[in-house]
């Protein structure tokens, strides 16, 4: 049962993370921003956060940004195939793959430079700012 729920919990991630991505990254949507700023004081503080969580764990993960439960936004980190869903932390609004297989050729073992490329030029906000007003 484990590895059902891993393989689901993979595909699951992975379908998010593919629309979490856009050649076309950078500004964040005033509805999405408004909401960060909220709920982090900043967008850099926001970003900070989400780095932390991505650096943070060991291994095969995932780093999130999720919408929880209490209507405000927080970021959050998933081991191997789970996701804030499975474990009842909230609405991903947008997801990293943090495993190592996602960044080595590009980065080699320079996680933090992977997380910032993402955060910087390729998270696609405006898939973010969907997710956000459809929760």
């Amino acid at each position: 049962m484990k590895s059902v729920l891993n393989n689901a919990g993979q595909h699951w991630n992975h379908t998010l993370f593919w629309q979490a991505l856009s050649p076309r990254s950078g500004k964040i949507p005033g509805v999405l921003e408004k909401k960060i700023i909220a709920d982090f004081d900043s967008v850099a503080a926001s970003k900070e956060s989400f780095k932390a969580a991505a650096l943070g764990q060991f291994g095969s993960s995932w780093a999130w940004l999720v919408l929880s439960g209490n209507g405000k936004l927080a970021v959050t980190a998933t081991a191997n195939g789970s996701n804030p869903l499975a474990t009842g932390e909230g609405t991903a609004i947008l997801g990293l793959d943090v495993w190592e297989h996602s960044y080595y050729l590009d980065f080699r073992n320079r996680r933090a430079d992977y997380v910032s490329n993402f955060l910087h030029l390729l998270a696609n906000y405006d898939f973010g700012e969907e997710q956000l007003t459809k929760a």
